[in-house]
């Protein structure tokens, strides 16, 4: 893996910042919500054989009637929300990354320019941060997962930044066709 694919699969991981439920109850009724399909019966059964406790116990936890476990038994009760809770999260925030509201960039990289005249000067470092947008975001984690070189996503962050800062988004350095990004010795993503 490279460095860009490194630090998206980095943003991925951390997308979660969500906490899971506080209460006992709270977790239990997460877990029951979990058993699709299935009676609250059922799924009180099911949740009580995952955690080592009878149905009747996992209905009074559901129902607040017991607020307290072992410490044994919580953390199990964690462990499980923990494994179902934070791929949702994580669906949620990449979702919406990629639909509106776009990802996060902090990067040192040498920038280089091409226009019409042709190219600048040499290519420079410069540290950026910005927000890339929507379909920025949706086309690195497309490529990303379609197995793109790191040139390839390097490009996309390189277009992200020239339509998002270099042009402000048409409104000037008009004439600046391409954005070169290179020599990148720091770069990270954040979905927010």
């Amino acid at each position: 893996m490279g460095l860009i694919e490194d630090r998206l699969d980095e943003a991925a991981e951390t997308a979660y910042s969500q906490p899971i439920p506080k209460t006992l109850g709270a977790r239990i009724r997460f877990l029951l919500k979990q058993e699709k399909g299935v009676s609250r019966a059922e799924a009180a059964r099911a949740v009580a054989e995952k955690i080592g406790k009878s149905q009747r116990t996992v209905e009074r936890y559901r129902d607040d009637k017991i607020k307290s476990t072992k410490p044994e038994t919580a953390a199990l009760v964690e462990a499980e929300v923990k494994k179902l809770w934070q791929p949702l999260v994580k669906a949620k925030k990449l979702q919406a990354a990629i639909t509106t509201g776009g990802i996060k960039v902090d990067v040192r990289a040498k920038f280089g320019f091409t226009s019409p005249k042709g190219t600048t000067n040499d290519p420079r470092y410069r540290r950026l941060t910005r927000r890339l947008d929507a379909a920025t975001a949706a086309a690195l984690f497309e490529a990303k997962t379609a197995g793109a070189s790191e040139e390839d996503l390097a490009q996309i962050v390189a277009d992200g930044l020239r339509d998002d800062y270099f042009t402000d988004g048409g409104t000037r350095a008009t004439s600046l066709q391409q954005v070169e990004l290179t020599g990148i010795d720091h770069i990270r993503f954040s979905i927010t």
